[in-house]
């Protein structure tokens, strides 16, 4: 790649002649035609036209050979152009005796291709084949076209399902294969939720979908939330078992989901508009339908540089949004396009007697960002509004812990030092972590699931406990710390460290000798069963395996250099604290020697 570039300036594709690639032309504001770089048929590489130039930008090729691509080129014998989906289909199904990458890659063509017809939220879907929904409306699909969509999508539950049953630690981006069969599920009624009506949507959810560990935590997310809130989310894991949970469990239906990441589709936008049985108001937008209709206000500009002198006065969000409606001459500076042009960095949303201050760094944001903006603002007076973690990450500094959330407000209590919060509701985050919070172990689910869940609670319990051994609230520390350690799996505190250190010194220092020592003991055996296991096995498991062949990921059981270097790091703070007795003193002695020795003998 050429310096300079950006990740979406060139493609990799696989084809069955080999490796391709091509690159954006900025002058024609297309692609290239393809170059072939590897060749199938000989196993070598070909001499390309590009790049011209020896300063090549590593980083970004590398990118394109990570996370999502990775598993996409890794698993699917075709991808990266229009028409891969049924390349895969055509291939995959004349074949007899799928291996379990094979099962997966159909699933995952059909999947894609059933998202195709609907929009271009998937990559490299064919015009010629969508289906041309209006952007917004029920009842959109023919009887024939409703036929073919869920074909393709029973096709992709039909090939998870025979590997979640075949092989339930088969491994995803989102987790496990059985969480990716029950996110399908869900995907697809979100679809004719959006497209054709709720009750079609609604008999599509099977019963009894995700784990009681997913429900759970879906349900204290929610239950973090007040009455008639709205809940920002972004990713698969949060998104479909929340919706889940309202639609096949009538949980907390008085809450509207909001997942940024489809913000950039107008039908999805349009569907926040409409009204739902379920829910008991509509998400408030200022801008109208037509301002951002078809590709309008793909970006927006904040500072287009000819402007030189910094604006001191912030921008009246409510005032932009009625300009851009309008399109005012002020606003918009590519009309053929209608790219708005605000010229200002700082944005202000007003609201009673309240502003939330909003200063950005980047020179433009995308649609989905300002209909994010536009729905804080026009809602906020009326519903609580919520992120789940940070999905709008320019309201940080108005955010407030609050349970498993944090509510965007103009004044945050109790401030904290966070990058990604400003302060913490105590009150009723301690009515949730203490009195209100359901967990069951997680042992059906990936340990990158249960992970990610886990810390995220932790984090919650690991602010709460702080703030109240800070105001000298003894009482309630102690109660909350003793909650965490009553769910908390005891053989994964290493995998929480950092947390797990603060919060053995925010017992101590609260006098909780009880809380301190069981952490400590839990985090000391787990450091001494990661010793045992750990010495000379270098032997991968079936899930390992299946991660280096499906994403290339580099594993081993042996000890590497960050997992040295973390583990020391956790024993020398231990040390540290004057609560550790003689006993653990010694074997954090032990502990010491063996992980420094091994750290000595791969730096040699």
């Amino acid at each position: 790649m050429r310096a300079n570039q950006r990740t979406s300036d060139i493609r990799f594709i696989k084809k069955k002649q080999g490796y391709y690639i091509q690159e954006y032309n900025y002058n024609t504001e297309d692609y290239e035609k393809p170059e072939l770089y590897w060749n199938a048929s000989t196993n070598a590489y070909q001499k390309i036209s590009f790049p011209s130039n020896t300063n090549v930008n590593t980083d970004l090729a590398n990118y394109h050979l990570n996370y999502y691509y990775n598993e996409m080129f890794n698993v699917l014998p075709y991808y990266g152009y229009v028409g891969w989906t049924k390349d895969v289909i055509t291939f995959l199904e004349q074949k007899t005796d799928l291996t379990d990458i094979e099962h997966y890659a159909l699933g995952r063509a059909y999947s894609i291709r059933s998202g195709h017809l609907l929009n271009n939220s998937y990559e490299f879907a064919n015009p010629k084949e969508q289906f041309n929904f209006l952007e917004s409306g029920e009842n959109q699909f023919t009887a024939n076209q409703l036929k073919t969509y869920k074909d393709y999508v029973e096709k992709a539950i039909k090939n998870y399902t025979i590997l979640c049953n075949k092989n339930p630690e088969f491994v995803t981006v989102v987790g496990n294969i059985c969480q990716k069969l029950s996110n399908e599920y869900v995907s697809a009624y979100l679809a004719l939720s959006i497209y054709q009506n709720e009750e079609e949507a609604a008999a599509f959810l099977p019963n009894n979908l995700y784990t009681d560990f997913i429900i759970d935590y879906a349900k204290n997310y929610l239950n973090s939330v007040e009455p008639n809130g709205i809940l920002f989310t972004t990713g698969d894991n949060d998104t479909f078992p929340f919706l889940y949970i309202q639609a096949s469990l009538k949980y907390r239906q008085d809450i509207t989901i909001v997942n940024t990441s489809l913000l950039n589709q107008n039908s999805y936008v349009n569907f926040l508009r409409r009204e739902h049985k379920a829910k008991s108001n509509l998400v408030k937008f200022t801008l109208t339908p037509q301002a951002y209709s078809n590709n309008n206000l793909e970006y927006i500009i904040l500072d287009d540089g000819k402007d030189k002198q910094n604006n001191a006065e912030y921008l009246n969000l409510k005032q932009a949004l009625r300009l851009i409606n309008v399109k005012d001459t002020s606003i918009f500076y590519r009309p053929q396009k209608q790219y708005a042009n605000l010229n200002n960095k700082k944005i202000a949303i007003t609201f009673k007697q309240d502003t939330l201050k909003l200063n950005y760094k980047d020179n433009y944001i995308i649609k989905g960002d300002l209909l994010a903006l536009d729905i804080i603002e026009s809602n906020i007076t009326t519903r609580p509004i919520y992120c789940t973690f940070n999905e709008v990450p320019i309201v940080s500094s108005y955010l407030e812990k609050t349970g498993f959330v944090s509510q965007i407000t103009p004044n945050p209590q109790n401030p904290i030092d966070d990058r990604y919060l400003a302060g913490i509701n105590a009150e009723k985050t301690y009515a949730i972590l203490v009195h209100e919070f359901q967990f069951h172990e997680g042992n059906k689910n990936s340990l990158e699931t249960r992970l990610s869940t886990l810390t995220n609670y932790t984090s919650s319990y690991q602010l709460l406990a702080k703030h109240y051994q800070e105001v000298g609230d003894t009482k309630k520390c102690e109660n909350v710390l003793t909650s965490f350690t009553k769910f908390y799996p005891k053989h994964l505190y290493a995998e929480i460290g950092i947390f797990t250190l603060d919060m053995l010194k925010t017992a101590y220092a609260n006098k909780d000798v009880k809380n301190g020592n069981i952490m400590l003991e839990a985090l000391l055996q787990n450091l001494e069963s990661i010793k045992e296991s750990n010495q000379d096995n270098d032997d991968l498991t079936k899930v390992q395996l299946l991660k280096k062949l499906i994403f290339g990921t580099e594993l081993s059981n042996k000890l590497d250099r960050d997992k040295l270097n973390r583990y020391l790091f956790y024993i020398s703070n231990l040390s540290k604290i004057e609560e550790v007795n003689s006993i653990a003193e010694s074997r954090l002695h032990h502990l010491k020697q063996y992980f420094t020795e091994k750290l000595y003998n791969l730096e040699e």
